[in-house]
């Protein structure tokens, strides 16, 4: 192999550098470019044809520019006006008086909305040292805090399931004669759909944050545990139909790479 000349190195040692620095601003920008994404399903176990329903996840609040970007995701599902609106867990890391006002500042365009918003909490939430006091501030919002619990809205029975990495979930208290034929379920690890019982219409997840940094077409090169098998979009043939957003913010080094922040609005429709 001929060697390279001094001025060959420098130029292909340059070459690479501006790569490396394009790519790194290019997966900071994909970080802050949230995506509204319209999607409409067709379930077959679904009556309420129309139902509108708003999903964020994963807000990981870790410093004000995650904030920021958080705040403006939270705004844009609001202004959607649906049928509901759902965060699905991940609101923090940690638990710090400067962390937990961020949770209270994220939710402020929250109130007095027409619509009801729900939430569940996710795995980071209950690692942030004292999840106590994030749920304490969730419920002192608008927000309703759900923890193995169903909410009715407007024909559509909605269980929220609490955390399934640390076995907090529980799949029996929205038993088939309980609730409506349109049942969704928001849970925020996506793999546990295996466990979802059969008379549910739809899961929503998060937890993945769609692989975070991807190859080109959005192959995902690592996903957390309880999300490996259900990565990002729609899964009609799950166990119960799942849909899995992107999410909002990010762990560990805030990039995204082909795999932009997302938005879910979901109108939900009769097969």
């Amino acid at each position: 192999m001929a060697k390279l000349t001094r001025r060959q190195f420098i130029k292909t040692l340059s070459l690479g550098a501006a790569a490396g620095v394009g790519v790194a601003t290019y997966s900071r920008d994909d970080a802050n470019w949230l995506s509204l994404e319209h999607t409409e399903l067709k379930l077959p176990r679904w009556d309420v044809d129309g139902f509108r329903v708003a999903l964020v996840a994963d807000l990981h609040m870790d410093n004000e520019a995650e904030f920021r970007r958080a705040h403006r995701a939270v705004s844009m599902a609001a202004n959607e006006k649906p049928d509901v609106l759902i965060i699905g867990g991940d609101f923090v890391n940690h638990s710090n008086p400067e962390y937990l006002n961020r949770v209270t500042r994220v939710l402020e365009p929250l109130a007095g909305t027409p619509f009801p918003c729900l939430a569940v909490l996710g795995n980071h939430d209950y690692a942030c040292q004292n999840p106590r006091e994030l749920m304490d501030t969730i419920r002192k919002s608008s927000v309703r805090l759900m923890r193995n619990e169903i909410a009715e809205v407007g024909g559509v029975s909605i269980a929220g399931l609490d955390d399934a990495t640390i076995h907090r979930e529980k799949y029996d208290f929205f038993p088939k004669d309980t609730v409506s034929k349109s049942c969704l379920v928001v849970l925020h690890e996506p793999d546990y759909v295996r466990n979802m019982p059969d008379h549910a219409s739809l899961q929503v997840s998060g937890h993945t944050h769609g692989g975070q940094v991807c190859l080109p077409f959005g192959y995902a090169m690592h996903t957390p545990r309880g999300g490996r098998d259900y990565i990002s979009g729609y899964y009609p043939n799950a166990k119960v139909p799942l849909y899995v957003t992107r999410g909002v913010g990010t762990v560990g080094v805030d990039y995204r790479l082909f795999c932009r922040p997302e938005v879910s609005i979901l109108t939900l429709r009769s097969a």
